[in-house]
């Protein structure tokens, strides 16, 4: 399978500690705040909160991308939609 990436961006209208989130799930390797770190066998899935001029966004990065890709993205964008009234999902093309 090929790598992905992906930007999630929000108005963090409250912060969202998604370390605490996906903290408790087995395939946790560390985390702090919105930056996380996750591996299920040859998956690793990686998300990192990002600056560029004045906006705040996140990028999500999946190596050996399968269905546990998209399981972190679900929690992820879940976790965001509970603290914010507007989250999206922009898939690079890169």
């Amino acid at each position: 399978m090929s790598n992905h990436e992906l930007r999630i961006d929000s108005y963090f209208s409250l912060p969202t500690d998604l370390a605490v989130v996906l903290g408790s799930w087995p395939e946790f390797v560390s985390g702090r705040d919105y930056d996380v770190e996750l591996r299920s066998g040859e998956e690793v899935v990686v998300v990192r909160l990002a600056r560029e001029a004045d906006t705040s966004f996140l990028l999500m990065r999946g190596q050996e991308v399968g269905s546990f890709f998209h399981r972190v993205l679900g929690a992820v964008v879940h976790a965001l939609s509970a603290n914010s009234d507007s989250v999206w999902v922009t898939r690079s093309t890169g």
